[in-house]
C-alpha cells in the first residue's frame, strides 16, 4: 500500500448540481475502471451516507466503504466545478470528493487508506493546489507528492 493514489480514477472538472449526482458520477467512473456494477457502489455509498454524511469540512468529502468483489483498494477523486451541499460538520459545501472502496475482508486497509487520504486533504495548501487544476495527471501527482511527504 505504498501509493494508494497510483490507480485512482480522476474526474478533474465534474459538473453536477447535487451530492447524489456527484456520488453517482464517482460510482460510475470507479465501476468502469474496476469492472464492477455502479449500482452496487451507489447502494453502498447511500447506505453509508444514511449512517452519517461523509463531508469532513473545508469543502472536502470522503465517501467510503468496503465491498464484496473488489480485488484491491479502489479510489476515485472528483474536483467539482461548483460546490454542492453535503451536510458537512462546518456547513460548507463540498467541491473536493475522494471515494475510497476496499475489499470486504480488508478492514485495516480501508482504515489505513482513509487515514492517509485524510492527512493529505487536511492540508490547506494541498486543497488549494487541487482546486487550482483540472489536469488529471497533475491531480494524481499532487496526491502522490503529498502522500510521500507525509510518509517521510
Amino acid at each position: 500500500m505504498d501509493d494508494i493514489f497510483e490507480n485512482a480514477t480522476v474526474l478533474p472538472d465534474l459538473e453536477v448540481t447535487s451530492k447524489r449526482r456527484a456520488l453517482k458520477a464517482l460510482a460510475d467512473a470507479v465501476a468502469q475502471s474496476e469492472g464492477i456494477d455502479s449500482r452496487e457502489i451507489m447502494n453502498h455509498l447511500l447506505e453509508r451516507e444514511r449512517l452519517g454524511a461523509t463531508g469532513v469540512g473545508h469543502g472536502v468529502a470522503m465517501p467510503h466503504g468496503r465491498m464484496e468483489g473488489l480485488e484491491r483498494l479502489a479510489i476515485g477523486f472528483a474536483r467539482l466545478k461548483s460546490p454542492v451541499e453535503y451536510e458537512s460538520p462546518d456547513g460548507e459545501p463540498v467541491d473536493l470528493m475522494l471515494l475510497l472502496l476496499a475489499p470486504e475482508e480488508a478492514g485495516a486497509v480501508c482504515l489505513k487508506a482513509l487515514s492517509r487520504a485524510s492527512r493529505v486533504l487536511r492540508d490547506p495548501a494541498i486543497r488549494a493546489k487541487l482546486r487550482a487544476t483540472t489536469n488529471e495527471k497533475e491531480i494524481i501527482a499532487i496526491f502522490q507528492k503529498s502522500q510521500a511527504a507525509l510518509a517521510a
